[in-house]
Formats: C-alpha cells, sequence, structure tokens
C-alpha cells in the first residue's frame, strides 16, 4: 500500500451525476487515511457527496438514489438539458436526498466533523436577474473548451464573486439541504434561489474544484475531480494532490434516470480508490 501524506483538507469537485466517482473513491481510500482531514471545500453536486460521505450516510444515499433513478427510468422520465422551465420534480428529488437520509444522528456527526466550505457565486452589478446566468454559463462554457484549465478564472474576471456557506454549521437537516442546493443552483433547471438573503448561483461558476477556499496552512490537500484532464495538468502543484476517474465516466452530469450508469460510475471511483491507496497517485 502506498505511504499517503496526512491530508488535511479534502476538496470535492462539482460535476453533478458525476460526483457518484467520487463516492466510491472516498468510500475505498478515506479508512486508509492516517487522519481525518480538517477541512473540506466542496461545490454544487460535489457538496451533496461531502455531506453525506461525512455524515456517515453514503450507503443509505446511494439506495436512495439508486431507487430513484430505477423508478424514473421506469417512469420514461426525459428532460432535455437545456430546457427553459425549472425541473421542480428534480429538485425534489434531490431535496428528499437529505431529508429522507440524513437523521439526528448524522446530522450530528455532519456537525461534528471538519469544517465543510460549500462554494456558490454572485453575479456581478451589471448583469443583474437573468443577464448575469447567461454571461456566467457562457463564460464558464468557453473557458473550459478552449483551455480546459483546472481552475476557470474568466467568471471572477467579469465580477462574478464567491460565497461560502458552512454545512457543518448547519442546524438542521433542511439548512443542509438549502445549501447545498444553493451551490447547484443552474436556471432555468432550477428556480432562482438564495442564501441568507443573497441571490446566488452555482458555485462552480467560480471554481469547479474549490482549492482557493483553501489556506496555505490547510495542505496538503486531496482534490477529487470528476471530469478527465491531461495528465500533465495535474502534476507539479506543490501540496495538491490531483486525482481524476482513470476511464470516462458512463454517466453523464445532468442524469436521474439511470441506475445502471450510476452504479458503474461508483464501481469505478471504488476501483480508482483501491489502485489509489496500492501506488498512490501516479496511478
Amino acid at each position: 500500500m502506498s505511504n499517503l501524506p496526512a491530508y488535511k483538507a479534502v476538496v470535492f469537485a462539482g460535476g453533478g451525476a458525476r460526483c457518484f466517482w467520487q463516492a466510491g473513491f472516498w468510500e475505498a481510500v478515506s479508512p486508509s487515511l492516517p487522519r481525518p482531514p480538517e477541512v473540506v471545500t466542496a461545490v454544487s453536486a460535489g457538496a451533496s457527496t461531502a455531506c453525506h460521505a461525512l455524515s456517515g450516510c453514503s450507503q443509505q444515499a446511494m439506495e436512495y438514489y439508486l431507487e430513484g433513478h430505477a423508478a424514473r427510468a421506469q417512469s420514461g422520465y426525459h428532460r432535455h438539458p437545456l430546457s427553459l422551465k425549472p425541473d421542480r420534480e428534480r429538485v425534489a428529488f434531490y431535496r428528499d436526498a437529505f431529508l429522507d437520509v440524513l437523521g439526528d444522528e448524522s446530522l450530528e456527526r455532519l456537525r461534528s466533523g471538519p469544517e465543510i466550505r460549500v462554494l456558490m457565486a454572485t453575479a456581478p452589478v451589471w448583469a443583474p436577474g437573468s443577464l448575469g446566468i447567461l454571461v456566467g454559463f457562457l463564460a464558464y462554457s468557453l473557458e473550459k473548451a478552449i483551455k480546459a484549465p483546472l481552475h476557470p478564472i474568466w467568471a471572477q474576471a467579469l465580477g462574478f464573486k464567491p460565497v461560502v456557506g458552512f454545512a457543518d454549521r448547519c442546524a438542521t437537516v433542511e439548512q443542509v439541504a438549502d445549501l447545498v442546493l444553493a451551490s447547484s443552483c443552474v436556471p432555468p433547471i432550477m428556480e432562482p434561489v438564495r442564501w441568507q438573503g443573497q441571490a446566488v448561483l452555482d458555485g462552480g461558476l467560480i471554481d469547479n474544484a474549490p482549492v482557493a477556499l483553501l489556506a496555505e496552512h490547510e495542505r496538503p490537500a486531496l482534490v477529487m475531480l470528476t471530469r478527465r484532464y491531461p495528465p500533465e495538468k495535474l502534476r507539479g502543484h506543490p501540496g495538491l494532490t490531483y486525482v481524476q476517474p482513470s476511464e470516462p465516466l458512463p454517466i453523464s452530469k445532468w442524469e436521474s434516470a439511470n441506475p445502471d450508469a450510476l452504479h458503474r460510475a461508483v464501481e469505478l471511483g471504488m476501483a480508482d480508490g483501491e489502485r489509489f491507496l496500492r501506488s498512490g497517485p501516479a496511478a
């Protein structure tokens, strides 16, 4: 088994349904870490994965998602991700992933564990409402397509600003669900939401792998990505260990009605985690 550093922090990148890979990877790796992380940063669906994992409810969450995906597949559910109407069924499904799975004991584990910083974004003052949404997602998509950076910068250059919520400080399961959904807000799939009175958007607009929420003294950190990059992009970052799926994931970020793809993504995450334990990041 590879000698792993004592990671002070762990980063859960966003990625929609691709984050099920993280669930498998973390399940395989976390028991063998020298110590639990002191800090976790997460965004969008990665925040959901982090909260379920750190509350000790990963297995129950997977059962919930598998059952939900199977039921939606059986009902013939289909929605194009570019549909202009809010998908209230999808939002309710992910909210219930917390309300139905997390109980008082799980919430207490979440509250007594590491600090969990959840990233959200606010639009610039010159681009309110729908204009800000359009500008933000165009900037994000274009930068990813043209430069494929590990950490995008265009949205912040345009005036989008980060907002951070703390899942471990939430007093109720409902507050945890509200925070995760706020970090995942992608209009028009979701209706606009507010966090503590402030209109917010998916934090992935700022950074889909929120390393910037960590201070220098909170390294070394393990960063779990959900999309693939050229391996050379992942090397040479002092204090940061980047890991990614070993092959293209069998599930799209918008998928919510394919239990087989979900299961395969989790299994690949577990297999990659076991390889990581045997051979270290070079695997």
